[in-house]
């Protein structure tokens, strides 16, 4: 009877980090995430940010892109499958404002509607019009959203297709 031994010391190992002479970090990439970023980036991106984190769930690589002079965050699997791509916009955190700091329609508006009331502090919200769907792409659904301007905001994966 043979026996089949594992021993994780000499399993393959496909991630490993060491330090180079300008003491830099770096590390191994899976040919699969490779692949996956060049054809995301394609002939005129570039990458400026590479993570690898380890999670619960396996191995996700952070990749931080310029696309058209945009900053995208993608974030793939260890198989080099897009897990997520989206647009890293600018904060959309309320606007703090005076009255005074408003259109002469909207402040009118406010100040009809308030009456006697003291408007102290109004928040200005500028939302974007978008658009979104979901998609299934081969055996995985996908959620992808673009703003008005047709530039992707985010591409997300949101699950295998069960039928």
């Amino acid at each position: 009877m043979k026996r089949i031994i594992l021993i994780p010391a000499l399993a393959l190992v496909a991630f490993t980090a060491r330090a180079e002479d300008d003491g830099k970090l770096t590390i191994e990439i899976p040919a699969a995430v490779q692949a996956a970023v060049a054809k995301e980036k394609g002939d005129t991106g570039k990458v400026h940010d590479f993570k690898r984190v380890n999670e619960s769930d396996g191995t996700t690589y952070v990749v931080g892109l310029i696309l058209d002079g945009k900053n995208y965050s993608l974030a793939l699997d260890a198989g080099g499958r897009v897990m997520k791509k989206e647009l890293d916009a600018p904060d959309t955190e309320p606007k703090p404002l005076k009255i005074a700091g408003t259109p002469p329609k909207v402040r009118a508006t406010l100040q009809r509607e308030a009456g006697a009331g003291v408007i102290e502090e109004i928040e200005l919200h500028e939302a974007k019009t978008t658009y979104e769907t979901e998609v299934k792409i081969g055996k995985r659904k996908y959620r992808i959203e673009v703003d008005a301007e047709g530039a992707l905001l985010k591409k997300e994966y949101v699950g295998d297709d069960e039928g």
